[in-house]
């Protein structure tokens, strides 16, 4: 069984830009008043065409845009996995619409007690096959297509993860709630390792991790939703490592999902 997915693009707004030139003719001097009637005549006809001309404007700029609808199924070692969440793919659209290569940026999630890199790189490969087939409107520049990179988020469904419903109630039989920023929250937030080859190529800034908590405090999934991709994998492992205090609510625990966000400063 495989899991349906969700995508959606995101485009940047863009500015016209315009470069319409105009030619000037001059006329010499000598010639006679007839001549020089028929040609202001002439000279204000062609004034007027040319006019005409200017008036009309360049198609404006644009991003690329998906064709259609787009779907992606999880893999059968994905889903077994219990891998879910929400991918981050960088596109390069070319001058005809067609991707010209796709790569996994961010994401996804799975249980922090796992490391299941065979089920992950299959899923990269295969979310990059599926992006490949992708047909766009591409970009525009000047009236002209150019080639221009998009970004694409997957929503993983993983229907092992699906929460189960009470069929006496309609309600999920488990609670969860949302914490937002957890980093204020945490007992114990590891400081995340600087990998070294991240250093020596100088990668710095934030890395964000959407992380879910279970009822007794302990990080149990994790996975990047942004950031430089040569510092995530660091920073979800710290992000595994922390711990909270158990939350309840109406007495009851409950699971917690938020966003923990490390700074990477060489």
């Amino acid at each position: 069984m495989k899991g349906p997915s969700e995508i959606q693009t995101y485009r940047a707004a863009s500015h016209v830009e315009l470069d319409m030139g105009r030619t000037i003719e001059t006329f010499e001097n000598g010639i006679d008043s007839m001549k020089l009637h028929t040609i202001a005549l002439l000279f204000i006809y062609l004034t007027a065409i040319a006019g005409i001309g200017i008036s009309q404007t360049l198609p404006a700029d644009s991003e690329p845009v998906l064709q259609g609808s787009a779907s992606y199924s999880l893999p059968q070692s994905a889903i077994e996995a219990g891998i879910d969440g929400t991918v981050m793919v960088a596109i390069r659209v070319g001058e005809t619409g067609k991707p010209e290569g796709a790569v996994v940026i961010s994401g996804p999630a799975w249980p922090c007690d796992a490391k299941p890199v065979k089920a992950l790189q299959e899923l990269s490969s295969t979310i990059s096959e599926a992006m490949m087939k992708l047909r766009f409107t591409p970009a525009m520049k000047g009236g002209k297509p150019i080639a221009k990179n998009v970004g694409l988020r997957v929503e993983l469904k993983n229907p092992l993860l699906a929460p189960e419903i009470d069929p006496a109630t309609g309600k999920t039989k488990y609670k969860q709630i949302s914490g937002g920023v957890l980093n204020g929250k945490a007992v114990d937030l590891p400081k995340p390792e600087y990998p070294a080859e991240a250093r020596a190529d100088r990668e710095t800034g934030a890395v964000s991790i959407q992380i879910l908590i279970d009822e007794a405090g302990k990080v149990i999934r994790a996975g990047a939703v942004s950031g430089a991709p040569s510092l995530q994998l660091a920073a979800r492992e710290a992000a595994c490592g922390s711990k909270f205090s158990p939350t309840t609510l109406g007495g009851e625990p409950v699971k917690v999902s938020g966003v923990i966000t490390y700074n990477f400063v060489p």
